[in-house]
């Protein structure tokens, strides 16, 4: 058997992970589909199903599958150009929720993959629903000009604020257990910051070292 799915297609930092995990053999194989094809453009063309099929195709290349082995396909959008290309070279498929041992690794490469883009560890760790888009916005914000050429901005909830000027203020810190967003190490409660406000589904504030 073999087990399909995809991490990250709902964050707005960095492309998408797509994985295949074999379960009997423990191997899996994975790759990211680039942010570029998330651009308004390519985004429109929906290119980025045609990089699932090429990930995939080389998966399966690459694991020697024979088409008599069951695939398993996660449900969702990211998969549908997938089905396509497997009923044209004879595999059987079915979709079915994926979990357990495939989902985790999918995951944890993608959540690997954004630490390489910049995302701190500690956020990711530590943050309830860390790629939900308004608290990825955030991240983003605090370092624009650098980290807006990781995202996906082709996406319409993104066009609906991406004029948003977000308001420079300074302060104190008075609040315990906070990161600098922009340089990702703690701050020191009474310590000088930065503080850029904006509103997009609601009222953000972004916290960093007066310095960074």
């Amino acid at each position: 058997m073999l087990q399909i799915d995809d991490a990250g297609s709902g964050s707005f930092v960095g492309g998408t992970c797509i994985g295949i995990y074999r379960p009997q053999s423990n191997d899996y194989y994975f790759d990211i589909i680039p942010v570029e094809l998330y651009n308004k453009e390519n985004f429109k063309k929906k290119y980025y199903l045609d990089d699932v099929v090429e990930i995939i195709s080389k998966g399966i290349r690459n694991f020697n599958i024979p088409k008599s082995e069951t695939i398993e396909i996660c449900r969702g959008y990211m998969f549908e150009k997938l089905k396509g290309w497997l009923d044209d070279n004879g595999y059987t498929w079915y979709c079915t929720q994926i979990s357990g041992r495939a989902q985790e690794i999918i995951e944890k490469n993608f959540e690997l993959y954004t630490e390489r883009l910049g995302l701190p560890r500690q956020y990711i760790k530590y943050t309830k629903y860390p790629f939900h888009f308004h608290k990825l916005l955030r991240w983003v914000y605090a370092d624009y000009d650098k980290r807006i050429k990781h995202c996906k901005v082709g996406w319409k909830s993104w066009q609906k604020i991406e004029g948003i000027k977000p308001e420079l203020s300074h302060g104190i810190m008075q609040i315990p257990y906070l990161s600098c967003l922009k340089c990702g190490k703690s701050i020191r409660k009474g310590s000088k910051i930065r503080i850029l406000k904006y509103t997009s589904n609601m009222e953000n504030f972004v916290y960093m070292h007066e310095n960074c």
